[in-house]
């Protein structure tokens, strides 16, 4: 017996670190939007065939009911605020595991592409964390980032805790509901959406009809055209294109709308020029819809939620009508881009509303 007892006393301690770490997550982890969209996603009431990938801007644009109105399919939402392409990547896979996934629409935002991103030990694993430890996915995620994961994110959600009294009461409430026991939205704090869950993982984002707000911020992008497309970044594509070859997936590259304001002043055309020669390298379809044609879709930065872009829900519904027709043109053949998008940036400005803000901003 006494030989056994080291061994006893270890799985004791991990016992009890376990517990210590599920209470931890239980008091200071707020139930965010990633446990629902993950759920959604291995739902076995589901078979989703189309996933549309990318960060908030692809969450607050792409309605997956217009698209699955215009092509027959199941599609879901499945862009996150904050998801860089490596977490693409992996929800992916993620997908593949429960659904039979066909297309994947990959929404390009330009600022997760660009060497000002950095790949962090205590930042990267906030979407990979809140998998099932029942995914196979997880478990990849775990081997093939072993030399960049951190110990203590790896295995609790404590980048995300907050411990003020406030919030350990609201969590603890939110968590003792139906709501959070059963996966629903209502069981998930999504202020951050500014507005509501219309479903499939799409939010109809309120506007306030005056100027968005945060110039300032959108100051901070300045120049960042200027940069290279990061190493790992291409490395995390190349495998999205590997993966979508072998398995028999689609793959189509979309950028949707910002603010007018945005395009002109982050240099967008320099970005696209770079993105059209990088996507003919993977032999993938890449289609820019702030060349959109106004005549389409008139848009201005009133549209926006905030000056960085995200689309407000009435631009939103819009945008994606265009873009589910644009995709079952591209699936008939008879796909004419011309009859979409301008020849050039400088004839988008030509057509682009004056900003209604822009003399007091400049």
């Amino acid at each position: 017996m006494k030989k056994f007892l080291p061994y006893i006393r270890c799985m004791a301690f991990l016992i009890v670190l376990a517990g210590f770490i599920a209470l931890n997550n239980f008091l200071f982890a707020p139930s965010g939007y990633i446990r629902f969209i993950l759920h959604e996603l291995n739902s076995r009431e589901q078979n989703y065939d189309c996933i549309i990938l990318g960060a908030s801007h692809a969450r607050s644009a792409i309605d997956p009911a217009k698209i699955d109105e215009k092509l027959g399919t199941n599609a879901l939402n499945l862009a996150i605020p904050g998801e860089t392409i490596k977490d693409s990547y992996y929800l992916l896979k993620e997908s593949c595991e429960k659904n039979d996934v066909k297309t994947v629409i990959l929404d390009v935002d330009y600022q997760y592409w660009y060497s000002v991103q950095i790949e962090s030990e205590f930042g990267t694993p906030f979407i990979f964390n809140k998998m099932s430890w029942l995914s196979k996915t997880k478990y990849e995620y775990i081997i093939d980032n072993m030399d960049k994961l951190d110990f203590r994110n790896t295995f609790t959600d404590r980048l995300s805790y907050s411990m003020t009294g406030e919030d350990v009461a609201q969590n603890v409430s939110l968590k003792l509901t139906d709501d959070y026991r059963k996966y629903s939205i209502r069981g998930a704090i999504t202020s951050d959406a500014n507005g509501p869950y219309v479903g499939k993982g799409f939010f109809y984002r309120e506007t306030s009809g005056l100027p968005p707000g945060g110039f300032e911020y959108l100051q901070h992008w300045y120049g960042r055209e200027n940069g290279e497309l990061e190493g790992w970044v291409i490395n995390y594509f190349s495998q999205i294109v590997n993966y979508c070859n072998s398995n028999n997936i689609e793959l189509i590259c979309v950028t949707s709308p910002i603010t007018p304001t945005a395009v002109r002043k982050l240099g967008l055309d320099k970005v696209d020029k770079t993105f059209n020669e990088f996507f003919a390298k993977y032999n993938v379809p890449y289609y820019n819809f702030n060349l959109l044609s106004m005549s389409i879709l008139p848009r201005d930065d009133v549209d926006f939620g905030d000056m960085e872009g995200h689309m407000g829900g009435e631009l939103a519904e819009k945008y994606s009508e265009v873009l589910a027709t644009l995709l079952n043109d591209r699936k008939d053949g008879s796909l004419d881009t011309d009859k979409y998008f301008y020849d050039s940036f400088s004839e988008l400005y030509k057509h682009t509303y004056r900003d209604r803000h822009n003399k007091t901003r400049e």
